[in-house]
This record gives structure tokens, C-alpha cells and sequence, in this order.
């Protein structure tokens, strides 16, 4: 018997006839939503990457700036009789990286310039040397190292941080697309235990991001280093310093309802939601939300739930969508109420999956299957979940016949221990 061509369902997750333009057991259109895509990171040579964003924060009048093209004189310096630079790593709107090295003890170290509105005691100044003092205490294996402070003779602040190789999770999901559901909680799993650790801390992030969370590969396991607190802010604090009134902190993208509306109270939890956008882009390579303006895009955070990534990609096991989607609860109390909760839950999640799979003879979650919803009845003809072809991926296989009552190997896997 001739093989019959199967497509994969955006809705159900199953395969169907290609011939199919409805799915049997949703009843809707075999079309996937149009993907939402933010705009791609910049280039290598104006990024620095792992040692990312100096934000483009509020200046203060008559602030100063270091004309860019003259970065490369300050290649072969010596910093503080130890730092020798040996090459500009790349520049971002606020500052730039070089390569150096300690010269006392021959070790490679990342040597951080603020070149834009440095003045001694200027608003950009505090925020530069804040992020290095936040960084260097927190003192966790995810989170990227600061060694020292000071300020070059010309009167720029530096930091010497630990220098990483590899590339951004931005990067890499542009480059490469969306990850593997087993790599994506690889990644979440390491960066909320650095959240957990700034929270124990009192420190909020405020700046979550792909760019953010650098990826260093080594003895082939990928590291994961969360960098930027330039605009962190401290639980204790009782006001907002470093922050005029009005004015709201982070990236837009990633910010929560809290910060959409500008409030002045809020706590660790929006680090939780931005943790869900965060694994919503990394699974799918799409946005939650996104608008052709800023005011848009706030009304869409204020007033709109997102499409199921399901919808985008529908290899993504249901018990983790679930996490992703209650991070990205409106109201803060209904998001898990911490980091380590929301790791506990990932947790959970990928062994209920992980039950699932094996239920259907799979050892592995790099390519997880979708199930129908619990209210499905309709049978339908689908293939061995190991060998599912993607949502755009036709392709053709033998006939094979799945249980109708697929839901019984999910409630057994949520049962389960």
C-alpha cells in the first residue's frame, strides 16, 4: 500500500491528511496564526553581547561622550598598571567591551566601558558602577562574574568581568530558530536559579531578556549567565532612585502589566513574567505581544491574553505551556510566586511530559509530541509520535492507528510520581 502524506496540526498537535483543510478533532482551519517576530539582534560587531545592554537610560544634561571611533586607541593600555587591552570585543549604545588581560596573574578577563555620559556622580555613572557592585556580591554560577571596578584615566568607569565565549540567547534562537522544549528548560532551569538567587537578595532584574542570558558551551553542556543589572532595583529601596517618575524600566517587550501601567509598587514577580516571555520566544521564535508602536504594544500587555504557543509550535507539551502561561498572568497573583516555584514547576512539567512520551515508546523530548485536548472524541489517523513531521514539514509515512483516548496517558503522567 502506497504511504500516505500526514502534516502536523497547529491546533490538535496530531498529524492529518494534507489533504485535510479542517482539523477533525478542533474543527478549525488548518492555517497556523501569523507568527508575531520582534526585530532581529543587531550584528555581531555592534553587539557585545554577553556583556550586553548598557540600556539607553534617562541622561542627565550636559553629560559627556567619547566619540566611538576612537575605541581603538585604547587597544594595548595599561589599566591600572594590569589590565592590558588587546582588542575591542563590540559596542552598544552605551559602551563597549574589550578583550584584556591581567598581567599579574596572565588570566583573560572582559574589561566593560561606559563611554556615553560619564561624568564622575552622573545618573549613568551611578547606574554602571551599581550594576558591578549587584553583579560581583550576588556570587552565583549563573551569573556573569564581576571582578573589579575603577575608571580609566580618561575618566571613564570600567568593569572587569569574566570573559564568556559564545553567543546570547537571542542570537541564538535567530540564528538557529526555536529550541528544543528539552533545551529551552535546560536554560530556564539555570537562569531561575540565578533570579531566586538576586531575589533572595532583594534584587529585582527588570530586564529579563533573550540578549540577557548569555550561552557558553563547554565539554558540550550549555552554560547559562544572566547579565545587565544596570537597572535592577532593590526590594528595600523605598523609593525609586534610580528611576524618574513616570518614566518606565526595561524593554518593552518583556515588560509586565505592572510596569505597563507605570506603577511604583510592584516586586520580584515581574521577573516572572518576563520569564515567561522569555520561554514563549525561546519555544516558538515568536512574541507574546507585539505592536507597530510602544503605545500599542502596552495596550496589547494591559488589555490582551496571548495565543497559546501551542499555536506557533506544537511540539510544546502541554504541562509546560501551562507554566508559561500562568507566568503570563495578568495579576501578579496568579503567576508562581517565585523563581524557585517556577523551576519546581518546570520541573514537574518536563516529567509529566517525559511519562507521556515513554507511554507512546519515546526516551526523548527533543522532539515532544501535542495531544488532543481532553474533550476530544473524534479518532484520527496519525503516525508514531517519535517520527512526527513539523508544523511546515510534510512528509510521508506508513498508516498507523493511536488510541482514541490519548488524554488517559496525560492524567496519568500528572498522577504519577
Amino acid at each position: 500500500m502506497s504511504a500516505q502524506r500526514f502534516i502536523r496540526c497547529p491546533h490538535c498537535g496530531l498529524p492529518h491528511e494534507a489533504e485535510l483543510t479542517v482539523c477533525p478533532v478542533q474543527g478549525k482551519a488548518l492555517s497556523a496564526p501569523k507568527p508575531r517576530r520582534r526585530p532581529a539582534p543587531p550584528p555581531s560587531e555592534e553587539d557585545y553581547s554577553w556583556a550586553h545592554s548598557l540600556a539607553p537610560w534617562s541622561r542627565g544634561e550636559g553629560e559627556r561622550d567619547l566619540d566611538p571611533s576612537s575605541l581603538h586607541t585604547f587597544i594595548g593600555k595599561i589599566v591600572e598598571g594590569k589590565y592590558r587591552i588587546e582588542a575591542l570585543i563590540g559596542r552598544g549604545g552605551m559602551g563597549a567591551v574589550f578583550r584584556a588581560r591581567n598581567t599579574r596573574i596572565d588570566k583573560a578577563v572582559a574589561l566593560k566601558v561606559l563611554y556615553r555620559g560619564y561624568d564622575k556622580g552622573s545618573e549613568s555613572e551611578r547606574r554602571f558602577l551599581r550594576e558591578a557592585r549587584i553583579a560581583g556580591n550576588l556570587g552565583h554560577p549563573n551569573i556573569v562574574e564581576v571582578f573589579d571596578l575603577g575608571h580609566l584615566d580618561e575618566g571613564m568607569p570600567f568593569q572587569v568581568m569574566e570573559l564568556l565565549e559564545g553567543q546570547s540567547l537571542a542570537q541564538r534562537v535567530h540564528h538557529e530558530g526555536p529550541l528544543t522544549e528539552s533545551d529551552a528548560l535546560d536554560i530556564a532551569d539555570q537562569v531561575l536559579g540565578a533570579l531566586e538567587a538576586a531575589h533572595e537578595r532583594g534584587i529585582i532584574h527588570r530586564d529579563l531578556k533573550p540578549e540577557n542570558v548569555f550561552l557558553t558551551e563547554r565539554r558540550g553542556e550549555t552554560t547559562a549567565k544572566l547579565l545587565d543589572f544596570g537597572v535592577s532595583k532593590s526590594l528595600t529601596e523605598q523609593t525609586m532612585s534610580m528611576t524618574m517618575t513616570g518614566v518606565v524600566v526595561g524593554t518593552p517587550y518583556y515588560l509586565s502589566p505592572e510596569q505597563a501601567r507605570g506603577d511604583r509598587e510592584y516586586d520580584h514577580r515581574i521577573d516572572i513574567w518576563a520569564m515567561g516571555v522569555l520561554l514563549y520566544e525561546s519555544l516558538t521564535g515568536v512574541l507574546p505581544f507585539n505592536a507597530d508602536s510602544y503605545e500599542k504594544l502596552l495596550v496589547k500587555i494591559l488589555k490582551q491574553r496571548p495565543v497559546a504557543p501551542s499555536r506557533f509550535q506544537p511540539r510544546i507539551s502541554p504541562s509546560v505551556e501551562e507554566v508559561i502561561l500562568r507566568a503570563l498572568s495578568p495579576d501578579a497573583a496568579d503567576r508562581p510566586a517565585s523563581a524557585q516555584i517556577m523551576l519546581e514547576d518546570l520541573r514537574d512539567a518536563r516529567r509529566a511530559a517525559r511519562d507521556a512520551f515513554r507511554a507512546f515508546g519515546s526516551d526523548t523530548m527533543s522532539d515532544p509530541p501535542r495531544f488532543p485536548s481532553a474533550d476530544a472524541t473524534t479518532k484520527t489517523r496519525a503516525v508514531s509520535v517519535s517520527a512526527m513531521p513539523g508544523p511546515e514539514d510534510p512528509t510521508e509515512v506508513s498508516d498507523s492507528f493511536v488510541s482514541d483516548d490519548l488524554r488517559v496517558v496525560l492524567e496519568r503522567g500528572k498522577k504519577e510520581p
